[in-house]
C-alpha cells in the first residue's frame, strides 16, 4: 500500500499561529486609539489656531485706524483695550475689545464692543487670557492664548499693531 503524504498544519501547528493572531489583533487597537487621539488634538489645534487669527486680524484691521487710545495707559498691561476711531464723515466711535460682555457673562469670549452698540462675539468660548500693551507713540501689542475646553490644547499668538491715525 502507498502511503499517500498529506499537506496541512498539525494541531500545535494552529495553535501557535491562532495565539500570533490574536496577539498581533491586541497591539492594533492601542495604535489606532493613539492615532485617534493625536488626530483630534491636530484639528483641535488647527481650529484654536485659526479662530484666534480671525479675531487677531478682525481686531487688528480696527486698531490701525485708531484716532486715540483710552486704555490702556501707556507703558501699562490690561485685559481690555478702549479706542477711539474717527470715520471720513469726522464721527468718532468708542471701540472696546475684551474678554466678557458687560454684564460678566461668556468670561472666555473676546467681545468687540461699539459705544452703545451689542457686543459681538469675534471667538466662541476658546480664549483663556487676552493682554494689551501699550508702547507710545504708535504701537499696540496684543496678546491672545486660546484653549480648546475639550482636549486642553492651547494656543498663544501675539501681534504689534501700528496704529496710523494716532497725534504725537
Amino acid at each position: 500500500m502507498k502511503r499517500r503524504l498529506q499537506g496541512g498544519f498539525s494541531l500545535v501547528e494552529m495553535l501557535i499561529g491562532l495565539m500570533l493572531t490574536a496577539l498581533l489583533l491586541q497591539a492594533i487597537p492601542p495604535l489606532l486609539s493613539t492615532a485617534f487621539v493625536s488626530w483630534r488634538h491636530s484639528v483641535a489645534r488647527t481650529a484654536t489656531h485659526q479662530s484666534g487669527r480671525m479675531a487677531l486680524e478682525a481686531m487688528t484691521r480696527e486698531l490701525r485706524l485708531a484716532s486715540q487710545i483710552v486704555s490702556p495707559l501707556p507703558g501699562q498691561a490690561a485685559a481690555a483695550v478702549s479706542v477711539d476711531t474717527t470715520d471720513e464723515t469726522g464721527k468718532t466711535t468708542r471701540l472696546t475689545f475684551r474678554l466678557g460682555t458687560n454684564l460678566g457673562a461668556n468670561r472666555r469670549t473676546l467681545y468687540r464692543i461699539s459705544a452703545g452698540g451689542q457686543p459681538t462675539p469675534l471667538t466662541e468660548d476658546t480664549v483663556s487670557e487676552l493682554r494689551f500693551w501699550y508702547k507710545p507713540p504708535h504701537l499696540l501689542v496684543v496678546d491672545l492664548t486660546l484653549t480648546d475646553r475639550e482636549t486642553g490644547v492651547s494656543d498663544s499668538l501675539t501681534s504689534a499693531v501700528t496704529c496710523l491715525n494716532l497725534s504725537e
